[in-house]
């Protein structure tokens, strides 16, 4: 449009740049919907909010272990963990889950409205099954 109305070569550059300055950029678009991030991890009682997170180790024969964990945000105590050397998925993810529940309330117990599980958001937290999990 700015070629046409001002005939003359635009530096596309130039203008992406002016836009993203101006705020006039749209979100990217990463096929699955943006959660933010938003509150304090903080919490003053224990079994209100956990939080989960995975990571990778390189071991000395090459392979590379990665293992997921669940934490209580208030006591800092690391309830359950599950190790794959095939990756993270939404199974492994909704076994942590199971067991970290499993550990603090008792076998067959059910968790009240009041939890929070955060998370980084990774391909495993974000699967359609372990969201409704």
């Amino acid at each position: 449009m700015l070629r046409k109305r001002l005939r003359k070569p635009v530096n596309h550059k130039r203008v992406y740049r002016m836009m993203r300055r101006n705020g006039l950029l749209l979100q990217r678009h990463t096929g699955r919907p943006q959660r933010a991030h938003t509150g304090k991890v903080i919490t003053l009682r224990s079994n209100t909010r956990w939080c989960s997170d995975a990571f990778g180790v390189q071991c000395p024969n090459g392979e590379q272990l990665q293992i997921a964990f669940s934490m209580d945000c208030c006591d800092r105590e690391i309830m359950s963990w599950v190790t794959s050397t095939r990756g993270i998925d939404g199974e492994l993810v909704r076994d942590l889950m199971t067991e970290s529940v499993e550990k603090r309330f008792g076998c067959g117990a059910t968790v009240t409205a009041g939890l929070q599980w955060l998370s980084d958001n990774g391909p495993g937290y974000t699967a359609r099954q372990t969201v409704a999990y």
